[in-house]
């Protein structure tokens, strides 16, 4: 809701809800509410955008980590860390902080599996079908939140793991 009323306003939120047929009563903050609502609200953003279903989630994950850093997420974004490895070698230390308030929630797991300099290799699970792109937007967040240039890469599944890599350039200036 937030990034529909910031980008487009009010009436924009109030039309998406109406096509995706929703009512506010529906979302209550800090609860979670079923996929199939989830993704309504996806699709009839990207069709008053005149994005695809992708395009709008990898917005919304890369929108999600600004706002959660300068609202009432921000302690929450500081369990993290002070760097982008560090941040994403936590997210799953932040997600059992998120689970203590919200225990019906289903919660990622990530694990990162290589390193370097250039290029960090991630693990994601999900119980949750079709967040990759969401996820590759959280990704380019957390880039954008430590002032870093480079790619989120989705490489595809191995067993129930999505893989992705996030290749480095050098940092911005």
């Amino acid at each position: 809701m937030d990034m529909v009323v910031a980008g487009y306003g009010e009436a924009a939120w109030a039309s998406i809800l109406d096509s995706a047929g929703l009512d506010d009563s529906v979302l209550i903050g800090a609860q979670p509410y079923p996929d199939e609502i989830t993704f309504r609200l996806i699709s009839a953003v990207a069709a008053k955008a005149g994005l695809t279903v992708d395009e709008t989630l990898r917005s919304f994950g890369q929108y999600w980590i600004k706002a959660a850093d300068a609202g009432p997420y921000a302690n929450v974004m500081n369990i993290l860390g002070g760097s982008l490895l560090e941040s994403l070698e936590n997210l799953d230390r932040m997600h059992a902080s998120i689970q203590i308030a919200m225990p019906e929630a289903r919660l990622p797991y990530f694990a990162v599996l290589e390193h370097d300099e250039s290029r960090i290799k991630i693990a994601y699970h999900s119980t949750r079908q079709g967040l990759e792109s969401f996820v590759t937007g959280l990704f380019e967040g957390l880039l954008n939140r430590f002032d870093k240039t480079g790619n989120v890469i989705f490489s595809g599944t191995k067993e129930d793991f999505s893989l992705f890599e996030i290749s480095l350039s050098s940092d911005r200036s």
